[in-house]
């Protein structure tokens, strides 16, 4: 299976910290970011913002597993194939579906159900008329990075309300860089320990990381250290066990599903989310597929 060949990826990992925190109403229409305040870690489909190198280490080439071309697959351009979108306004749109990701971020932090009218008045006004694209986009992005869900509470006023995905209760805000939902690298977690057979070696595991920009023991401007994230606050939360192998001399480890995932979530959910992440059909992973409805199956 080949990653999605698109020249335009749309960067949304290139959203400050900055810019995520809560801001007044008059800041909703603001820039994403003042000049120089991005520092580029990584695009959704592993690209480097602005043509610059991170100042984390150098990226690994992704490994030759199954899981391994993750941090290849991309998004691609958010407004490809949107009929009525002329190329010149596909940067626009894209500024405002960031707009509405950040607006969205202050509104889970805050568990404060938000409406169609709102999202319109904070975060794009001029551009009604593209509302269903803006909104389908950054509710797709708040779900596959950040692993927040949004479920529509009043279809008549349309009315939302956003929750951590994939029955997972944890959303991390207090680790890591604080108020910043973490669910979403936690289903990133389980779905490389699951395609790589329920258990995943350390070095493995990694190589996966660094391709998606993420480093052992380097601050990801987003999330934090994600291995004090994965190997202590996960752990601790019980959705990850981080075992030595036994009798490895030196000691090597590796990672599996901990009690609380298998308890939250299925197997299923993360192998359809890891599909919408490769844009494939999660039938496409025979052997998983037929794994997760065996799960199914004896949970019924």
């Amino acid at each position: 299976m080949e990653p999605t060949d698109n020249s335009q990826n749309f960067n949304l990992w290139d959203i400050p910290q900055a810019q995520i925190e809560e801001r007044g109403p008059e800041d909703a229409q603001g820039p994403i970011a003042e000049a120089g305040e991005v520092e580029a870690i990584a695009t959704i489909s592993g690209d480097v913002s602005a043509g610059e190198e991170p100042s984390s280490p150098q990226r690994a080439s992704s490994p030759p597993t199954a899981m391994g071309f993750i941090g290849e697959a991309s998004f691609g351009n958010p407004l490809a194939g949107v009929p009525g979108i002329e190329f010149h306004v596909h940067g626009e749109l894209n500024g405002k579906i960031v707009d509405l990701v950040r607006f969205l971020l202050v509104k889970f932090r805050r568990m404060e159900i938000t409406s169609k009218e709102e999202m319109i008045h904070r975060t794009m006004r001029d551009y009604e008329e593209h509302y269903s694209v803006i909104f389908s986009k950054a509710a797709e992005c708040m779900k596959l990075i950040f692993g927040v869900d949004m479920m529509e509470v009043d279809p008549f006023v349309h009315s939302y309300f956003l929750y951590p995905a994939l029955g997972i209760t944890y959303d991390g805000m207090l680790h890591g860089v604080v108020g910043v939902p973490k669910t979403g690298l936690v289903i990133i977690v389980l779905c490389i320990i699951f395609i790589e057979d329920n258990c995943v070696s350390e070095e493995v595991f990694w190589h996966v990381m660094n391709s998606l920009g993420m480093y052992a023991g380097v601050d990801h401007f987003i999330f934090g250290d994600p291995r004090s994230l994965i190997t202590e606050d996960f752990v601790q939360e019980g959705y990850v066990e981080y075992r030595q192998v036994p009798n490895s001399h030196p000691p090597r480890f590796e990672f599996l599903w901990g009690p609380r995932a298998y308890a939250e979530t299925t197997k299923m959910k993360i192998l359809e989310f890891y599909a919408s992440i490769v844009r494939q059909d999660p039938r496409s992973y025979p052997e998983k597929y037929a794994e997760a409805l065996r799960e199914e199956q004896e949970r019924a």
